[in-house]
């Protein structure tokens, strides 16, 4: 018979490890049901679908590395036939179609069942193994990452200077631009090249990782913070969560964007429960990831002080604290810059992104229609340049008056307003839009207390912007005239969708109603979008 052990010689586990455990088991048990309630939902079901079709149909020259060798490694030359690119562009097509019809009719009602966030995980898991989708920023991304391995500054040089597999994937466009990213999004690029084995074709999947982990941070802070400002916490997981662009470009296009939108959602939660400081420092690091951050700081101020003062207090007071927060928020991103070891580079660089023409900005269309009339009247070339250059110019002061105008007149009293509008405004006002732009002020404007027809023009934007995104693969395949097609098709669908009177109600319950109320119908008849 063995002798008892000596007295005090068992492993006390402290309380605090078994609450910490219970808590993680409890947290783990009520994602799982509501995973499970929310795949009980036919919306829920065709978004994944639809996310599934845009994957298979990713398989392309369209989303692929130019000159790519994925397709033969994976013993599936033929998918870069031209029968297979009308099959994978139509596939893409109709996914997007049926992520877009899926998240229309999951639209909140007042008196809706809630509406589980995790939906956007079942929406985002099919796309895990695609290449990047609608942009081939990742790819730049994974040689900017390589370069940092190699300990050469992506602040100087461009990727033609990394000659190899990172260097052949970057679209020819940004060869020789030196990237313009905070030096955080630098070092977590750099992380995923080191984490993949300096596989260049996995890194840049790789970079989906960071847009995983941003729109799981926006899932846990929006709704928080709706609630915080009196906001409809299905309203906010519904435009900001669960929105098709939020999906396919923060998620499948891997963007920097992601990191610093979960970011600002962050700080806006923690200034809203009275946590200004911890605030700042989350503006700081979304800063380092996407310098447009900073403009968080309008709203971190307003909410601080509501949270501090519910009476309200002095537009001086409020101007005050903006000033000290930058000072902080200032202090904080220098810390992080001289830990990161990348210096200042990117300042002069922040000019790169306006290279590029694109007609989605209103200044940069405006411009361009002028500088094309003044061409069909025959006017010297040194005339034709000058609408342009006039307008872009115009459109950033009119984007820096709105700012100063909504930090003024509602920074303190209405914050969310100051900071979405002044996000909106940045974007619109900027020489150069891509469609994860929008999604600076769109995932904010979840949280935002908005007129119903605020809300339908986002709905609207999201629509027309899926739509141009679509588009632009199908032309990538160089299938112009079906892709035309494809998109009138899908667009009549989307017609039908937005006009219906009654579909079958997409929301499932959480796990808790589901307890409260086992025997209740999981789907109810009623109509679940109007568009006012």
């Amino acid at each position: 018979m063995s002798a008892a052990p000596p007295l005090g010689s068992h492993r006390v586990t402290p309380p605090a490890v078994h609450r910490r455990s219970a808590a993680l088991r409890a947290w783990w048990a009520s994602l799982r049901a509501d995973a499970l309630d929310a795949w009980m939902s036919p919306m829920v079901r065709k978004g994944t679908m639809g996310a599934m079709a845009i994957t298979v149909g990713s398989f392309t020259p369209a989303f692929l590395p130019t000159d790519s060798h994925v397709l033969d490694v994976l013993g599936m030359p033929w998918m870069a036939s031209l029968p297979w690119r009308i099959v994978a562009t139509a596939l893409v097509l109709v996914g997007v179609a049926l992520l877009l019809e899926a998240w229309l009719r999951l639209r909140p009602r007042s008196g809706s069942a809630p509406l589980p966030a995790v939906i956007w995980a079942l929406w985002s898991l099919p796309l895990l193994v695609a290449p990047p989708l609608f942009s081939r920023d990742a790819y730049s991304y994974a040689a900017q990452g390589h370069m940092v391995e190699m300990s050469w500054d992506p602040y100087s040089v461009g990727p033609f200077f990394s000659p190899g597999s990172f260097m052949d994937q970057v679209d020819p466009m940004w060869l020789f631009t030196p990237a313009p990213y905070g030096p955080l999004a630098l070092q977590a690029q750099h992380l995923v090249v080191t984490a993949t084995g300096g596989h260049a074709f996995l890194a840049a999947i790789g970079m989906r990782v960071w847009g995983l982990l941003a729109v799981a941070i926006i899932a846990y802070a929006l709704p928080r913070l709706a609630e915080n400002v009196g906001v409809s916490r299905n309203h906010a997981i519904w435009l900001g969560v669960l929105n098709p662009l939020v999906i396919l470009h923060l998620v499948g296009g891997a963007h920097n964007d992601a990191i610093m939108i979960a970011l600002s959602c962050l700080a806006l939660l923690l200034a809203s429960q009275g946590r200004l400081g911890w605030a700042v420092v989350a503006v700081a690091a979304a800063a380092g990831f996407k310098q447009t951050g900073v403009l968080t700081l309008i709203g971190v101020a307003g909410l601080a002080l509501q949270f501090r003062h519910p009476l309200g207090t002095s537009q001086r007071v409020y101007l005050t604290t903006v000033a000290r927060s930058g000072v902080a928020a200032f202090v904080v991103f220098a810390g992080l810059t001289q830990l990161s070891g990348l210096g200042w580079g990117w300042v002069p660089n922040l000019s790169v992104p306006v290279s590029l023409r694109s007609m989605l900005s209103p200044p940069t269309f405006v411009g361009s229609v002028l500088e094309g009339v003044l061409t069909v009247f025959g006017l010297p070339e040194q005339w034709r340049s000058i609408p342009l250059h006039a307008m872009q110019g115009l459109g950033v002061l009119v984007a820096v008056a709105a700012i100063v105008y909504l930090t003024w007149r509602y920074g303190r009293t209405k914050p969310m307003v100051a900071v979405t509008g002044a996000y909106i405004a940045l974007c619109l006002g900027s020489p150069v839009i891509h469609p994860w732009y929008t999604l600076w002020g769109l995932v904010l404007l979840g949280a935002t207390r908005a007129r119903p027809r605020v809300v339908t023009v986002a709905v609207w934007v999201t629509i027309f912007l899926l739509g141009y995104s679509a588009m632009d693969a199908a032309v990538s395949s160089g299938l112009l005239a079906m892709g035309l097609t494809a998109v009138a098709i899908v667009a009549w669908r989307w017609r039908r969708a937005l006009h219906s009177g009654a579909f079958t109600a997409a929301d499932a319950r959480t796990s808790k109603e589901r307890a409260d109320h086992p025997h209740t119908p999981l789907h109810l008849d009623r109509p679940i979008l109007r568009v006012q």
